[in-house]
């Protein structure tokens, strides 16, 4: 049942009633600022407009048939500057044409004279409802559209068609203005990329992550971004929530991280973690295919007396131009270059376990180190010694390997320094073959 007009309470709801009949006016003003309400009131559409333009009424009770300005065209203009407005129209006129027009004016409801007075209150009671609503849920939305624009991931709200109803401000920043775009024309695609988590998620229900690349400005951004889905209080998907971050730094402190456990902070040579893992590798392979391999130990003679002398930051500089001078012997991206501490350095010659061919490499290697190196304002010569070990035949193993490269070594030296020896245990160290 109806609420009793003196339960209902309009306190708070301001309207603008509009009517040219001033007796229909007073009753229906003083019945409602009896409920609480506080009324304005206006004797024709022009007046109405007028006062609705200054003081944007939320509700607006109008007649339909006024002289001049007519209440449908009163409505019109006051929907053409606020669509909320709630509309309540009274007309004297029984006719279904101006029930249609009142519909499709969106009017909230419609009353044929003589008004009922309690029906009236209730309308306007419900009319306040509906706006407090909406002022909830805007305020909501409002609280919502600050934390979306707070965010720095770059957020979209796609339609199923996959273009991009709404993106907030990080999302601007990123990619600038897209609404409007299919997603997939972001990453400069025609229809959807290779592996994209809208089809994923759309598929499986579930929400999915995809990492891509984005050019820009002529260097490249790596974007993470995940995908869920939207649903109405049907529980059916009416489209998809895209989350878009940048992950660029993310990728390049990882890169960073990963040199710094795998390589030589100096030189940029792998250190020897990755040496001893590339070592593996390359006694794996060999036994796979039943092939030789050398493995090459050298360090710098006397490097002790650069850092004595000079000091370390000098020593550094020798390191550098050492490390270069190896790298002009050792093109092959098969090969693996180390520095294991100090002014030792290795070589992994995979697929090359050649007697000859190693005895190559040293040489040009010994050459490489015969020119002089800049030690501040002095040219200095700089020689090494080298130790060659080959696969299997000095071991089948790393430890076996390394042990037989770094007596090989020692044995150079004992032979005078600047030349290289190959492993041979079986022969005194000084009597050694090799190259001076």
């Amino acid at each position: 049942m109806p609420a009793p007009v003196f339960n209902i309470n309009l306190k708070g709801i301001e309207l603008l009633v509009v009517e040219d009949d001033a007796t229909s006016a007073l009753f229906i003003s003083r019945a409602l600022s009896k409920a609480g309400a506080s009324v304005d009131t206006a004797n024709n559409g022009t007046e109405g407009f007028r006062k609705f333009l200054e003081r944007r009424y939320q509700i607006v009770i109008t007649d339909i048939n006024m002289p001049g300005m007519t209440g449908f065209e009163l409505v019109s203009h006051i929907k053409a500057h606020s669509p909320d407005t709630q509309i309540i129209a009274t007309s004297a006129v029984r006719e279904t044409d101006s029930l249609l027009s009142a519909i499709s004016l969106g009017f909230s409801d419609y009353f044929l004279k003589p008004v009922e007075i309690e029906k009236l209150l209730l309308a306007v009671k419900r009319c306040g409802d509906v706006i407090t609503v909406k002022q909830q849920l805007e305020s909501e939305r409002e609280k919502f559209r600050t934390v979306l624009e707070c965010l720095n991931e770059g957020i979209t709200i796609k339609g199923l068609d996959y273009k991009i109803q709404y993106q907030n401000s990080a999302m601007t920043k990123l990619f600038g203005d897209r609404t409007g775009a299919a997603c997939y024309e972001i990453f400069g695609q025609d229809t959807p990329c290779h592996g994209c988590p809208t089809i994923k998620s759309l598929l499986s229900g579930q929400a999915h992550l995809e990492c891509r690349e984005y050019r820009q400005n002529g260097s490249t951004l790596h974007i993470e971004s995940s995908v869920s889905l939207l649903r109405d209080s049907s529980g059916s998907i009416t489209g998809t929530i895209e989350i878009f971050r940048d992950i660029s730094e993310r990728i390049k402190s990882d890169q960073t991280i990963r040199e710094m456990a795998f390589h030589d902070p100096l030189t940029g040579l792998s250190n020897r973690r990755l040496f001893e893992d590339r070592l593996e590798q390359a006694i794996a392979k060999a036994h796979r295919h039943g092939m030789k391999f050398g493995l090459l130990y050298m360090d710098l003679d006397y490097f002790k007396d650069i850092n004595d002398t000079f000091g370390h930051e000098t020593g550094d500089q020798v390191l550098l131009e050492a490390a270069e001078r190896i790298r002009t012997c050792c093109k092959r991206d098969l090969d693996t270059i180390s520095r294991l501490g100090g002014d030792e350095f290795c070589i992994i010659f995979t697929d090359c376990g050649d007697r000859n061919q190693l005895t190559v490499i040293a040489q040009q290697l010994l050459q490489q180190f015969s020119r002089p190196f800049q030690m501040g304002n002095h040219l200095r010569e700089m020689t090494t010694s080298i130790g060659i070990s080959i696969f299997p035949d000095n071991g089948s193993v790393t430890k076996e390997l390394e042990i037989a490269a770094d007596r090989a070594m020692y044995a150079a030296k004992k032979a005078g320094r600047n030349t290289f020896r190959f492993w041979e245990p079986h022969t005194p160290v000084n009597s050694a073959t090799g190259q001076k």
